[in-house]
């Protein structure tokens, strides 16, 4: 059994050091990004009963939509992977969400927020940038 399992270690070597480099790559950007991507969320965010929606005015506004699309996904990914690798995982999914837009969204929103210990990380990370606690 040993054998087989330094077999693959061998024949995947590459592949590991390359996940592993990645992985650390993820890592550090999420470290950075992470409260600064907070900070851009409004303090009454999950107070206000309106959901906060993009404007898809024109092309510029349709842009933005794409590109706020394209970052939400990167991060959810990015966040499912770093649930098994180094990183702020279920941090990097709930900015992910955010992002996104989709059915259902707000309620999943507010039932994350209403989770004590990811209330508290989330306004922890918001303190790193000067940045006031999130109300609900």
């Amino acid at each position: 059994m040993l054998d087989f399992i330094n077999s693959l270690l061998v024949e995947y070597e590459e592949w590991l050091i390359i996940v592993g480099i990645i992985s650390a790559v993820v890592f550090v950007v999420s470290l950075v990004a992470m409260p600064f991507l907070l900070s851009k969320i409004p303090v009454d965010y999950f107070v206000q009963n309106k959901q906060h929606k993009t404007a898809t005015k024109g092309i510029g506004g349709l842009l933005i939509v794409v590109i706020k699309t394209s970052v939400g996904l990167v991060l959810l990914l990015a966040g499912i992977i770093m649930l098994v690798t180094p990183g702020q995982g279920i941090i990097s999914i709930l900015l992910g969400l955010f992002l996104l837009e989709f059915p259902g969204k707000r309620k999943l929103e507010l039932k994350f927020i209403n989770h004590e210990p990811t209330f508290k990380t989330l306004n922890w990370l918001r303190s790193k940038v000067n940045h006031p606690p999130f109300k609900r």
